[in-house]
Formats: structure tokens, sequence, C-alpha cells
């Protein structure tokens, strides 16, 4: 072999050595930039999922509020009927009694 062909496939080889380290370097790169970004999509994923759990427990409050607001009408007005029944039977009582006495007693 001649000494230039010598040469030549050294600076080849020394070419295809600086080649390699440089698409190792590159392919570093390239996943910390990959890495990066996934961190930050996941940042991005985690606070719109945040604001998505806040609006829907928002949401579910008003849901639950105005559930409880029915109920609690719907109970006053029973309580209401209740008291008003309650009310007349004390006075059916108090009149069956006064009729009893009045039928037993007479009026002297």
């Amino acid at each position: 072999m001649s000494l230039e062909t010598v040469q030549y496939v050294k600076e080849a080889e020394e070419r295809a050595a600086k080649l390699e380290l440089d698409s190792l370097s590159e392919m570093k790169n390239i996943k910390a930039e990959a890495q990066v970004t996934i961190e930050e999509h996941k940042k991005r994923v985690s606070l719109e999922l945040k604001d998505y759990e806040f609006s829907q427990q928002k949401e579910y409050d008003k849901k639950i509020a105005s559930i409880k607001d029915e109920k609690d009408k719907v109970v006053a007005v029973e309580v209401e009927e209740m008291k008003q029944s309650v009310q007349m039977n004390k006075t059916k009582v108090v009149n069956d009694i006064v009729k009893e006495v009045v039928n037993r007693y007479g009026n002297s």
C-alpha cells in the first residue's frame, strides 16, 4: 500500500470517528430537547387538568346548592303543612273534648 492510501484511510477513519461522536452528541441533544418538551407538555396538561377539575367542582357545587335550595323549599312547605295539620288537630281535639264535656255534663 502506498503512503497516500494509508494517509487517506487514516483520515477517513478520523472523519468516521468524528462523525460518530458528532452523531452521538446530536442524539443526546435531541433526547434532551425531547425530554424538555415532554416535561413542558406534562406541566401544561397538569395545569389544564387542574383548571378543568376546578371548573367541574364549581359546577358541581352550584348544582348541589341548587338541589339543596329546592329540597329546603319543599321541606319548608311540608313543615308548614304539618304545623297547620297539627294545629287543626289540636283545635279538633279541643272541640271534641268540649263537645263530650257538654254532652256528659250538660249546659249547667
